[in-house]
């Protein structure tokens, strides 16, 4: 099934912004991006961003040429990674997820930023607002103040009967704290318990996942994070082997085997960050370039992994589900 179609409030905003200055028409530059991501981007998300610049004539080889990075020790080398794109002389960062962001703006303050897959740009003071952001940030965000509700709706309707649920968290992501408030506000209005679980690397999700199992959970909400994309695998044979419905807001994770996931799509966004990057080249300062928000949000079930752990789908809720995985 298709997906539910991204809509862009982009197009007339950006449209409207600075005329092109003559400083920015070079016909022989090859431009330099940098990609900074907080863990390894998938291949299709990259994809999506090389096409989206290829749509608006921008070819590796010939007039572009893209950085791509992310800390390959831990997440906290991230600063030195964004540290080390900026003394490479790249043009713009597209910085994936808000630790990214963080990192991007403490190595520059000049160079622009299109951001990707921020929750809260303005309450993490990325932006002045979404509108007119000032500065060199601008970019995509997935901002939506009912999501976690309706993940949790979605998961209750799929695992009946659940009454505790388990929410894994990145301590160390500041901008999971609003995610955080809202999801467990949204478990208590159910009139269900939350158990919470940190996890970063590998070996935490086994940890956490064990944790969960033991507190007699039925059902998990793992929360936006490069580290759940980064180790989905992972995620998805703990989650079968403990027999736990898994809920996210990236599609990835579901692909990977998890049960359902409700969000934006990511590789959209990047596709979308293209616009900007387009933009900003030819001239637009990322200040005056109003930050783009997802109006629509697709749904997906792996019915594969719904029928391995016992759960059956209701017609109804497949009618409205976007993307079925089998």
């Amino acid at each position: 099934m298709k997906r539910r179609e991204f809509i862009s409030i982009l197009c007339g905003t950006v449209a409207a912004a600075l005329p092109l200055r003559a400083s920015a028409q070079q016909p022989n530059k090859v431009w330099l991006i940098g990609f900074l991501g907080a863990a390894p981007p998938t291949p299709a998300m990259l994809s999506a961003l090389r096409e989206g610049l290829r749509e608006r004539g921008y070819l590796e080889g010939k007039n572009l040429s893209i950085d791509v990075r992310w800390p390959k020790g831990a997440p906290e080398q991230i600063s030195d990674v964004a540290a080390e794109l900026v003394r490479s002389g790249v043009d713009i960062i597209v910085a994936w997820a808000s630790p990214s962001v963080f990192a991007a703006r403490r190595a520059t303050a000049t160079i622009p930023i299109v951001m990707v897959g921020v929750g809260d740009p303005v309450g993490l003071g990325f932006v002045a607002g979404l509108a007119r952001p000032g500065g060199n940030v601008t970019g995509v965000s997935t901002v939506s103040l009912d999501l976690s509700g309706k993940l949790l709706e979605l998961l209750t309707e799929i695992v009946p009967g659940i009454k505790r649920v388990g929410v894994v968290r990145n301590p160390n992501n500041p901008a999971l704290a609003t995610i955080v408030r809202e999801t467990t506000e949204a478990i208590r209005a159910l009139g269900m318990q939350i158990e919470v679980a940190d996890a970063v690397a590998a070996e935490d999700f086994e940890r956490a996942f064990t944790y969960l199992s033991a507190q007699g959970v039925r059902g998990v909400v793992l929360l936006p994070d490069p580290s759940i994309i980064e180790h989905r695998v992972r995620i998805a044979e703990l989650a079968q082997k403990m027999r736990l419905p898994t809920a996210f807001q990236r599609q990835e994770n579901v692909d990977a085997g998890g049960l359902l996931s409700y969000g934006p799509n990511l590789n959209e966004q990047l596709g979308h960050a293209a616009v900007y990057v387009d933009r900003i080249l030819k001239g637009a300062r990322p200040g005056e370039l109003p930050v783009e928000q997802p109006t629509k949000f697709a749904l997906a079930i792996n019915i594969k992994t719904a029928k391995a752990l016992g759960l059956n789908v209701s017609p109804s809720l497949l009618a409205r589900t976007d993307d079925v995985i089998e």
